[in-house]
């Protein structure tokens, strides 16, 4: 166990720090009851009950946010429900409370290493978005069509099932509604929403039962058959019997077509007839559905038209899909230089260029962007020593290009000196570019007025007409 106040690691039996002195009674209960939380997600989340399983991970969290095997949890049991981003989120916070020996890797690098089905979630989340609008909307049709577009590519979505099925029974389309209810079952057991459309569902589709027919009775009597008893005679030839042969063709020649005839184009009629209902049917079916398009499709340009009146002049940014991918990357170098044996300078110099390039402006998550900042402060500590030396040795060679260059990184890695204010600002000097050089001399007389090298700014100062 560590502990909360200093961070030292101390025996499981004790109730106080050895370093500190801290009480730790009270803490020892609450991470007993952030290990009971999860392991109750985990009961839940084993019997597909993931709705109960976020609840107590969620506590569980509360109690100890560092819980890395209930976060990991958290993000599986939200993956199971379709929510990728959320997953991915919790992956990344668990990564940053144990940078080793984390399953997070294992999952994240599964998602990652299949880009066209997590390109197949990130559009099935972008389409079910638009079906939710469209359904506000009052556009059915519409979210249905997108809706079933989202369950084919991504099955495991939970929310697009239930908005699914919300939208079939308010059709009153039964049937299709208990599909997507039976399949949302399957996903998550106890999920109220689903729970309480299916309430619903058998309130509407409720009827009185009907009588069972009553079994067929076995009878014992059984059936004789009497044999025949007529005798076998030879007839003679007999004209009569060819008239009756040929006047019974011609009787069963006109009976096919005084009643077998009719009876079969009438059958064949009353097909034709009942197949062109239905594509009428079917063809009204789709000539509502344009209609609804085209009504959504007036509504769209028109709010479209509003907002592009609205923002004609707000300029927005893009935003870069592969955002966190490029993170990945770069705690990926962080932890292949720093945690090598024997570093060298110009790995550690390359590993904090590739940090002062990547901006993390773009980074909704809270937690991955604390983990750049510290991930940062910790490169360029390493590297504002080897790059100021760079910055002096180019200053020596009369490089001043690069002298400005690598003193102006070692000043952005947290190298602040008198020594590095006065070659950064001479160096700016010598490019003529005064203003710059102004910046840092002014630095060095506010921040070292007793200086050796205060004498010397002031006369630099001078010579560029900025006492």
């Amino acid at each position: 166990m560590i502990c909360p106040r200093c961070g030292t690691i101390i025996p499981k039996n004790r109730n106080y720090c050895d370093t500190c002195g801290a009480d730790l009674s009270a803490y020892k209960k609450i991470i007993r009851l952030s290990n009971s939380y999860y392991n109750k997600g985990l009961e839940r989340a084993n019997v597909r009950d993931l709705s109960g399983a976020v609840q107590y991970l969620k506590k569980s969290l509360e109690m100890n946010k560092r819980n890395t095997a209930a976060r990991n949890l958290l993000g599986l049991v939200l993956y199971g429900q379709g929510e990728i981003v959320a997953a991915l989120g919790e992956w990344v916070v668990s990564k940053h409370f144990q940078p080793e020996d984390n399953w997070a890797d294992d999952y994240m690098e599964k998602i990652q290493g299949n880009p066209t089905k997590l390109d197949g979630m990130n559009q099935g989340i972008k389409k079910y978005n638009l079906a939710l609008d469209a359904a506000r909307q009052g556009g059915e049709d519409l979210a249905i069509l997108q809706l079933k577009k989202v369950v084919s590519i991504h099955p495991d979505f939970l929310r697009a099932r239930q908005l699914l099925a919300l939208l079939y029974l308010h059709n009153g389309e039964w049937d299709r509604a208990r599909k997507q209810l039976d399949y949302a079952v399957q996903l998550d057991v106890a999920n109220v929403t689903t729970l309480k459309y299916l309430k619903e569902l058998e309130k509407q589709t409720k009827n009185p039962s009907q009588a069972q027919e009553e079994p067929l009775k076995e009878s014992g009597d059984t059936i004789q058959f009497t044999p025949s008893t007529a005798v076998y005679t030879e007839e003679k030839p007999n004209i009569m019997a060819w008239i009756t042969l040929v006047v019974g063709a011609l009787v069963g020649i006109l009976v096919t077509f005084l009643l077998i005839v009719p009876t079969v184009k009438k059958n064949v009629r009353s097909e034709y007839d009942k197949e062109r209902l239905d594509y009428s049917s079917e063809l009204r079916i789709k000539e509502a559905a344009l209609t609804s398009l085209e009504k959504e499709t007036a509504l769209w340009k028109q709010k479209y038209e509003e907002s592009a009146r609205e923002l004609s002049s707000i300029q927005i940014p893009e935003y870069d899909e592969h955002m966190y991918d490029k993170m990945f990357q770069l705690i990926s170098s962080y932890i292949e230089t720093v945690e090598k044996k024997e570093t060298k300078e110009e790995e550690i110099i390359e590993l904090a260029s590739q940090f002062n390039r990547f901006d993390p402006s773009q980074m909704q998550n809270t937690d991955a962007v604390s983990l750049y900042e510290d991930l940062k402060n910790q490169v360029y500590m390493l590297a504002k020593d080897p790059v100021y030396q760079l910055g002096r040795d180019a200053y020596s060679e009369g490089d001043y290009t690069k002298s400005a260059s690598y003193l102006q990184s070692a000043y952005d890695y947290g190298f602040f000196g008198e020594s590095c204010y006065y070659y950064l600002g001479r160096s700016y000097q010598y490019l003529e570019q005064f203003d710059q050089a102004a910046v840092y001399y002014r630095k060095l007389l506010e921040e070292y007025p007793d200086s050796s090298l205060a004498g010397y700014t002031r006369t630099r100062l001078g010579e560029m007409g900025m006492d």
